[in-house]
């Protein structure tokens, strides 16, 4: 990692209650980053401000799909140091059902988390990064936005949309000075897979394999700072071969992947 980059960077990360956002929040914490804070829940987010230590911190509870709120919450982040180095739009959710069972309103809320809440941030963000000509956004994307997977059409469908924005984003924003970096993660222990949604859009409020034995956020977390400090479009953050090895065969052989998910979607095993 490049030396000090971190100290002193002002960094909003949502979805900083559990998972990749906590263990982020505390890798950052240990190179000096000012950190700032958003989940849904303040008391989490308080449990994990008193983890951090002395480390500077803003609690900043918000729902990322509450719009209308943005505006105001990007304004009170601005004014606590004055700006915003790093944007980590972290927050999402996941899915657990079948193309045919799912209902057209589980596949908006899918992109409302994953994909509008994003862009509405970044785009609230954006002109105080641009006046200062520097800046850095980074998004949560995953390996399902590099290529379909089966039961997890709909969160896939918003990942894909996710790499394509930052892709244009990354282009258009060369010329401010502005970095823009994809997080291409799997495999990640956190409690997005309880809650994920089901066909109707509830939480499967179920543990999952990959959930339960993946690689621990603050590990998670490390890989995260040192690719974004390197200045990476996209940082790799897989664990388990099952998720890294498509990754690969996608690029060489197309086809072979197509058989693979078309086998896995048989699989009464997969969640």
């Amino acid at each position: 990692m490049p030396r000090d980059f971190w100290q002193g960077k002002v960094t909003w990360i949502t979805g900083a209650s559990s998972g990749v956002g906590e263990g982020l929040a505390t890798v950052l914490a240990e190179h000096g980053a000012r950190l700032i804070l958003s989940a849904r829940r303040r008391d989490e987010l308080e449990r994990v401000r008193r983890k951090l230590g002395a480390a500077q911190a803003l609690v900043l509870p918000m729902d990322v799909t509450d719009i209308a709120a943005i505006p105001a919450a990007v304004e009170q982040a601005l004014s606590w140091q004055g700006q915003i180095d790093v944007l980590v739009c972290n927050a999402g959710t996941s899915q657990r059902s079948r193309v045919v069972d799912t209902s057209l309103e589980t596949y908006r809320k899918l992109m409302e988390i994953n994909f509008f809440a994003p862009v509405a941030h970044i785009l609230a963000v954006l002109p105080a990064m641009r006046a200062r000509r520097s800046g850095h956004i980074v998004v949560t994307s995953s390996v399902a936005g590099k290529y379909g997977v089966p039961n997890r059409a709909g969160y896939s469908a918003a990942k894909h949309a996710v790499q394509g924005f930052c892709d244009t984003l990354r282009a258009e924003l060369a010329v401010d000075d502005i970095r823009v970096s994809t997080l291409i993660i799997a495999a990640v222990k956190s409690s997005a897979h309880r809650n994920a949604l089901t066909a109707s859009g509830e939480p499967t409020g179920q543990h999952s394999q990959w959930g339960d034995t993946g690689m621990e956020p603050v590990e998670a977390g490390r890989l995260i700072a040192r690719g974004v400090a390197r200045g990476q479009p996209e940082v790799e953050v897989v664990a388990q071969w099952r998720a890294r090895a498509p990754l690969l065969m996608k690029r060489l052989w197309p086809r072979s992947v197509d058989l693979l998910l078309a086998k896995l979607a048989q699989s009464r095993t997969w969640q």
